[in-house]
């Protein structure tokens, strides 16, 4: 919907009824605050003072279409805290309904938090005794348990932002230094996260453990949702992260658990690749860094990491994908440890910036 001005008034126009209204001068004040997501005391406190009837202004607002609750389809829900996450330049509010739902979202995703803004999505988050649940504005929730909420709330967030993207995503890790980018690819349980959170403790800033977007001319950007590490890592992690045994553990629908781990604020730009590594971890043949350089391999070996909405690769994401071969130096790792694997990384990165 659209507040514009129209001579010395200002009228509403609700483009899906195809609706115009004029505004009042309450609306109009507060038209900011309400864009960002307003409690329903707020707003009656908020008209009283400009001496609107607050309850009557809000009814009226409701019944028009100009405003809506976020809450879910069976009707309002006391929400305690709304807070907004801005990830990949899409701006997502999260309505939650008690303490422990709003230290859930405030501790796992910190590094995304913004100030009140107008955001393009909403959700709820649910808060009972024995279970949470997740749900779009006016749609029915989600349930479950608290030791899964942790990784249903990044699963349904990871998925929206998948759905947005324009561009195409790769399955990789992401560390930078010095303006450039390694990515760290390879198949699930490879090691990428374990090693690239070690690598953001060792002179390198962790971008994104997972997921990245390939923007025109072959550069990447992190997609930086808080970094899963498995329990069962937590030993090859404990001297460069102490406390983290200590954070809440959440279970995945592959029977794992995980804790998160977030990144340091702060918008992450897109940059140019320096060097790709293929993790190989126990396999049969030596350890060692190896310089991949058949493009046929390397083109195979990054399509296959790549990942679109539509599952089709468009003529512009192939071109950017061209871009960031043609750009930077490939190498397969193969290491059985991830001291050997952090040194091995960095020797990678050292060669591929020598002349």
């Amino acid at each position: 919907m659209r507040l514009a001005r129209l001579g010395d008034r200002h009228v509403l126009f609700l483009p899906r009824g195809q609706k115009l209204f004029q505004a009042s001068d309450a609306t109009v004040a507060m038209w900011p605050r309400l864009s960002a997501g307003l409690s329903v005391s707020d707003f009656i406190t908020a008209a009283s003072a400009d001496g609107a009837n607050g309850l009557q202004s809000l009814t009226e607002l409701l019944e028009s279409g100009v405003v809506r609750y976020l809450a879910p389809r069976s009707g309002p829900v006391p929400v305690t805290a709304r807070l907004c996450l801005s990830i990949d330049g899409h701006v997502i509010g999260i309505c939650c309904t008690g303490d422990r739902t709003t230290r859930l979202v405030r501790t796992t995703f910190e590094h995304l938090l913004v100030a009140d803004t107008p955001a393009e999505h909403h959700l709820i988050l649910l808060e009972e005794p024995a279970r949470a649940g997740l749900a779009w504005a006016g749609e029915d929730p989600e349930w479950h348990r608290w030791e899964e909420i942790g990784a249903a709330l990044k699963y349904l967030l990871t998925t929206l932002v998948l759905d947005l993207s324009e561009d195409p995503v790769l399955h990789t890790a992401t560390v930078s230094a010095a303006g450039q980018t390694m990515l760290l690819c390879g198949d699930p349980g490879r090691g990428k996260s374990t090693l690239s959170i070690a690598l953001g403790k060792e002179g390198f800033t962790l971008e994104g453990d997972d997921l990245a977007a390939l923007r025109r001319g072959g550069q990447v950007m992190g997609l930086p949702f808080p970094a899963t590490l498995k329990c069962g890592s937590l030993p090859l992690l404990a001297s460069r992260l102490p406390g983290l045994e200590d954070q809440a553990a959440y279970l995945r629908p592959d029977g794992k658990r995980v804790r998160y781990l977030a990144l340091d604020a702060g918008a992450v730009p897109a940059r140019p690749v320096r060097c790709v590594l293929f993790l190989e971890r126990g396999d049969a043949q030596p350890s060692g860094l190896e310089p991949v350089t058949a493009p046929e391999e390397i083109l195979r070996r990054m399509l296959t990491s790549c990942w679109s909405a539509d599952e089709r690769l468009s003529g512009d994401g192939f071109e950017s994908l061209l871009a960031l071969i043609g750009s930077a130096r490939f190498f397969r790792v193969r290491f059985d440890g991830l001291e050997q694997a952090c040194s091995l990384a960095q020797e990678a990165w050292q060669r591929a910036g020598s002349t």
